[in-house]
């Protein structure tokens, strides 16, 4: 049986991880004891430890030397992860020592990211050129569950999709504009007199069943009188969508009229001349309710706000 995670913590050590990577490396215990320092027979005591701990044997042994099954080769890939982990946390502990640097994970709804991401980043390396960041493009359930984790630092997203809304703190910063689009090259996007109706019947790619965006989609169609398009391809990914556009002649999808400008710039989709009255619902910055804000996070929320002001 799999030892609890609680007794894992308790057991590891940092040589069992370089002593795991070791191993790997080199596929010998008398090598892999000559890299961390230690004797071969301290090498092996630790081996057995480390199999103990996880309750499994991890490597197979043979005359020509020491190879990870299965299961050894799943704990030194977390071995290296955690090695990486270590690593960033030193890296940003020495910036944070000489008076800058300092990590930044951000996690960002599509419509966000040319509109606000984008710029502030920009201007976030202006002022801070020696901060780390990490960016996540997703949609807000998924991001605010990684905020929950602490795995993010700060959402752009809508905390209303969240089942618990109150547990953030919340600056509301756009609400989004959604437009029609088709491949580039379609010829639906030259026809000025197009109408939802049109091409209600046309092959369709859709948000998620669970994403804001699918029930504004359904909204409209609502409004049309119209009924929901049956085998639509249902995809989050902004990529997917783009690539799926083109899978046939006048297959239609939505977008956020920001995102679709971007693409549309370089002919890649084209906007259907279809005016949409609706909205998205807003979204901003969510923060973990009344935690600590980090420098790099309050300086970013700064930015947003100096942006929004001259807006």
């Amino acid at each position: 049986m799999i030892t609890s995670i609680d007794a894992i913590l308790r057991r590891l050590r940092g040589n069992h991880i370089a002593l795991l990577i070791a191993l790997d490396d080199h596929g010998s215990l008398r090598k892999a004891a000559h890299q961390v320092s230690l004797s071969q027979p301290a090498t092996t005591k630790s081996l057995r430890e480390i199999e103990a701990m996880f309750g499994a044997d991890l490597f197979a042994r043979s005359p020509r030397g020491i190879v990870a099954n299965e299961m050894g080769r799943c704990v030194i890939r977390h071995a290296r992860v955690m090695r990486a982990e270590v690593g960033a946390l030193r890296d940003e502990l020495a910036a944070i020592m000489r008076g800058g640097g300092g990590t930044l994970a951000i996690g960002a709804v599509m419509g966000s990211v040319p509109v606000w991401l984008t710029p502030i980043l920009k201007a976030l390396r202006e002022v801070q050129p020696d901060i780390s960041v990490e960016v996540w493009e997703d949609n807000s359930a998924r991001l605010l569950s990684m905020l929950d984790q602490r795995l993010l630092d700060l959402v752009i997203g809508r905390p209303s999709v969240s089942v618990h809304p109150d547990a953030y703190d919340f600056v509301p910063l756009d609400t989004e504009e959604v437009c029609f689009v088709v491949d580039g090259a379609d010829p639906l996007a030259r026809d000025p007199s197009i109408t939802l109706a049109g091409i209600a019947a046309n092959p369709w790619i859709v948000p998620q069943a669970t994403l804001p965006m699918r029930s504004l989609l359904e909204q409209l169609f609502e409004d049309g009188g119209l009924p929901f398009p049956r085998y639509a391809i249902e995809t989050s990914s902004t990529f997917a969508t783009l690539s799926l556009l083109r899978s046939g002649a006048g297959t239609v999808g939505l977008m956020p009229l920001k995102v679709a400008e971007y693409f549309a710039e370089y002919g890649l989709i084209a906007i259907l001349a279809i005016p949409v009255e609706r909205r998205g619902p807003p979204y901003g910055i969510a923060t973990r309710r009344g935690s600590a804000l980090m420098q790099p996070v309050q300086k970013f929320i700064d930015l947003c706000l100096e942006r929004s002001a001259v807006q």
